[in-house]
């Protein structure tokens, strides 16, 4: 399965206007979550992606602040693992854990405050221990990476 949502020109506009990001993926969100509540999870499936994916690029631009774009990334993917959960896409969760881990992995190397920084780790590793407990009920062996050694700038995962 892809776990690509928008189209190319949406995503391009998006980032040429983050200004219109959060009405974007609070929209997404919001349609996701009632179509959800509806039982119709393989449309709600395509908004929480949209909403996922925008929450992203909230991240990326700056758009907001860094802990309210954090929340968002957190809340949209959150309402797209469990659309993804109830269409019984085991593989794809794993894969979207995988995706959303690489991508705090990545904010955690920008300048970031030390709380911030801090919140990055704890999300990491909490995505990571469900990563890795979906894993093992599919009969795989999920690495857990663990934080070894933490000093400001400078992270060992393995």
């Amino acid at each position: 399965m892809k776990l690509r949502f928008l189209c190319a020109n949406h995503r391009q506009w998006l980032h040429s206007q983050p200004d219109q990001a959060m009405h974007w993926c609070a929209n997404s969100f919001e349609t996701g979550w009632h179509l959800s509540q509806g039982g119709n999870f393989r449309e709600a499936l395509a908004q929480m992606g949209c909403a996922f994916e925008t929450a992203e690029i909230l991240l990326t631009t700056r758009a907001i602040a860094p802990a309210s774009a954090l929340r968002w990334f957190l809340r949209t993917l959150d309402g797209l693992l469990q659309a993804l959960e109830h269409l019984q896409l085991t593989e794809t969760r794993v894969e979207l854990y995988q995706l959303a881990i690489d991508r705090l992995r990545k904010e955690a190397n920008n300048r970031n405050s030390p709380e911030f920084e801090a919140t990055l780790y704890r999300e990491i590793t909490r995505l990571n221990r469900a990563r890795r407990h979906i894993g093992e009920g599919m009969g795989q062996p999920l690495p857990l990476l663990t934080l070894c050694d933490v000093s400001r700038g400078s992270a060992v995962l393995h």
